[in-house]
C-alpha cells in the first residue's frame, strides 16, 4: 500500500480521512502543529510550522501522495481585516510550504489533492447551475478559492497528478453545519436564514471519504471537481428536512437577513446566497453516491 502525507489531518474531514485509509490498509503520516503520538502501527504524527516554514522532513519517507485538507474555518469568525489574512494564510502559506520543501529537496509526489470550494463561484443566488468551466466570482471568497488552486497547481510544475474538489457544505454528524444546527432542530426551531431561497450545494462527509478513496484507486482522474451532491436543495428545503429528521414542524420565522448581517457583518454573505452546482464532471469519472438525497443522509446520520 502507499504511504500518504496528509496535512490538516486533525479536522472534521482529515480524521475521518485517516481512519477510513488505516482500515483500507494505507500508512498515513500526518502533519501537526503539536507533538501527536499514535497507537496505531500504520499512523504517524510528524510536526510542522507554516509559521516558521519547519516540516520533520521524516514525514515525506516512503511517501507519493499527498492530501491537502489545511484551512482556517471561514465561518468561525467575523470577517475582520486579520481574520480575513487568517483564511487566506492559512490556505496559501501551507500549500507553498509543501510544495517548496517537495521541490527543494527533489521528493516524488505522484499525486497531489487538494480542497477549495464552491465558493469559487462567488456567493450569489441565480438559477444558474455552476460548471468547473464557469467562471469565478469576485468576492472575498472567490479570491481565495482562486488563489487557493493556485497555489495547488504549482504542483504541476514537478510533474504530479493534481486533483481539486471545490466542496460545498460537508454534512456529517461530528462536525460542520449539521453539528451546529441539529440542537435548534431537536427543539423544533427554524434554522433557516433570510429569504431562505438560496441554494445550498452539500455534500455528506462518508460520501467526501469515498471520494478520497476512489481518486487514491484511479489515477487517470485529474483536474478540478465539484464535490456536492446532485439534489439541488434551498435552505428552506434544508432547515425542513432537517426538523422532519427529528420528527418536528416549526412555524416559527426564517431569521431576518438584517439580523444576520448585524451579527455577522460580512461573513453574512456565505449564509445568505447560494447557486446550484452541477456534479455532472464528477459522475462522469464512473463515482457514485451513496447518499444522494439530504433526507437520506440525515436518516443515516441522526
Amino acid at each position: 500500500m502507499n504511504k500518504i502525507l496528509i496535512a490538516g489531518a486533525t479536522g472534521f474531514i482529515g480524521q475521518q480521512l485517516i481512519a477510513s485509509l488505516l482500515e483500507k490498509g494505507y500508512f498515513v503520516n500526518a502533519l501537526s502543529r503539536k507533538p501527536r503520538r499514535s497507537s496505531k502501527p500504520q499512523l504517524h504524527y510528524f510536526q510542522w510550522d507554516t509559521d516558521t516554514g519547519f516540516i520533520d522532513k521524516s514525514a515525506f519517507e516512503e511517501v507519493d501522495t499527498i492530501i491537502n485538507l489545511t484551512g482556517a474555518n471561514i465561518g468561525e469568525q467575523r470577517w475582520s481585516n486579520r481574520r480575513k489574512k487568517e483564511i487566506v494564510d492559512s490556505r496559501i502559506t501551507s500549500i507553498n510550504l509543501l510544495y517548496n520543501f517537495v521541490k527543494h529537496n527533489n521528493i516524488q509526489i505522484k499525486t497531489f489533492i487538494s480542497s477549495s470550494a464552491v465558493g469559487y463561484y462567488g456567493a450569489v443566488t441565480s438559477d444558474n447551475i455552476f460548471t468547473e468551466e464557469s467562471a469565478a466570482g469576485k468576492d472575498f471568497l472567490a479570491e481565495v478559492c482562486q488563489s487557493w488552486e493556485q497555489a495547488a497547481m504549482q504542483f504541476q510544475t514537478l510533474g504530479t497528478r493534481i486533483v481539486i474538489l471545490r466542496k460545498g457544505v460537508i454534512i456529517g454528524k461530528d462536525g460542520g453545519m449539521l453539528q451546529k444546527l441539529s440542537p435548534l432542530a431537536r427543539l423544533g426551531i427554524n434554522a433557516s436564514l433570510g429569504n431562505g431561497k438560496q441554494f445550498l450545494p452539500w455534500m455528506d462527509v462518508r460520501d467526501v471519504i469515498r471520494l478520497y478513496d476512489f481518486i487514491l484507486a484511479n489515477n487517470e482522474i485529474s483536474g478540478i471537481y465539484n464535490a456536492v451532491s446532485s439534489e439541488h436543495i434551498t435552505m428552506n428545503e434544508f432547515s425542513r428536512i432537517l426538523l422532519q429528521s427529528f420528527g418536528k414542524k416549526s412555524w416559527l420565522p426564517n431569521t431576518p437577513a438584517f439580523i444576520i448581517k448585524m451579527i455577522f457583518g460580512e461573513m453574512s454573505v456565505m449564509l445568505l446566497e447560494g447557486s446550484k452546482v452541477s456534479n455532472e464532471k464528477l459522475l462522469s469519472t464512473g463515482f457514485r453516491f451513496e447518499f444522494d438525497t439530504l433526507k437520506k443522509s440525515l436518516e443515516s446520520s441522526m
